[in-house]
């Protein structure tokens, strides 16, 4: 019998190797600069983000792909801690020309890499060309060889954080099912709605105990959303509240390492695959240049007013 189950443990790899391979040629073929792109936000802070960022990650990874994780929370960035990283540098020191990006990136479990972004991020917009050139460049070349760049907004609404929702395209919004968190992410929907429309925006909410449950809650926001926006969201799943998370936290282990089998790690592998297998929105460019181009255009704070 365990002979049997290490042969189908060996097949499934192969498999997905194979389905990795094939959408590596054929997304990559004439694009060294080919990254999916995927911003995770939440309209409120507490929901859980960053942990389910860090866990997708992982998750990613272990299907196959190649990820890497960019930190622009501005304010509390914190991948590292919930990876038992240390960041020593970040991009600041990247965009003065001190250090490249290689000696900044971080390596975490599974393959993935974190480029802490911190205080760098603030200084996009005050760049001038040639650093502005530079920071494409290294951007571009750290995720040359990779399959998707997460990236983890800070938590709340400001222009911060639409300035990388508007700039992704493809955008996880993180809710949990609280009446104050729904409204916070309609508010964000709002947003993206006015400056995007365009945008590919799937809903996961959190600490959410039945699938019912996190349909009723996708439903609810485009009750809204279609009403007065004529824009739709999409459920992608949802992760209940277990037990297993925090223990994993204060281990500073990603909880599908720690505890894999655990109700919370079940639900994030089944969003990482179904992720996984959804297509580019219609229009999408990858590719971080693309994405630093959509960056620097008119201001969200724009959308804010």
């Amino acid at each position: 019998m365990s002979d049997q189950a290490a042969e189908l443990r060996g097949l499934v790899r192969r498999v997905r190797g194979q389905g990795v391979s094939a959408h590596r040629k054929a997304g990559r073929k004439g694009q060294p600069d080919a990254a999916r792109i995927v911003a995770v936000t939440s309209g409120k802070g507490g929901v859980g983000k960053t942990n389910f960022v860090v866990n997708l990650a992982v998750a990613l990874a272990d299907t196959g792909m190649r990820v890497t994780i960019l930190d622009a929370d501005l304010g509390l960035a914190n991948v590292d801690v919930l990876l038992g990283l240390t960041v020593r540098h970040n991009l600041h020191h990247v965009i003065n020309g001190t250090l490249s990006l290689s000696d900044i990136v971080l390596s975490g479990p599974r393959g993935i890499e974190v480029i802490p972004g911190a205080s760098g991020l603030r200084d996009i917009a005050d760049m001038r060309e040639s650093a502005r050139r530079r920071l494409i460049e290294s951007l571009s070349d750290a995720v040359r060889d990779r399959d998707l760049l997460l990236i983890d907004t800070a938590a709340g609404v400001s222009a911060n954080v639409l300035d990388f929702v508007l700039a992704a395209q493809e955008v996880i919004l993180l809710t949990v099912p609280e009446p104050t968190a729904m409204t916070d992410a309609y508010a964000m929907i709002k947003l993206i709605s006015r400056a995007n429309p365009d945008a590919a925006v799937r809903v996961v909410v959190n600490l959410e105990p039945s699938r019912q449950g996190a349909e009723s809650v996708v439903e609810q926001l485009n009750l809204l959303s279609e009403r007065f926006l004529s824009f739709r969201v999409e459920p992608l799943g949802y992760v209940p509240h277990d037990q297993s998370v925090m223990k994993a936290v204060r281990k500073r282990q990603p909880f599908v390492l720690a505890y894999p089998y655990s109700p919370a790690s079940t639900a994030v592998v089944s969003i990482a695959r179904d992720l996984g297998g959804l297509p580019m929105p219609t229009g999408y460019e990858p590719g971080v240049a693309p994405f630093i181009r959509r960056l620097l255009r008119a201001p969200a704070s724009d959308y804010l007013l």
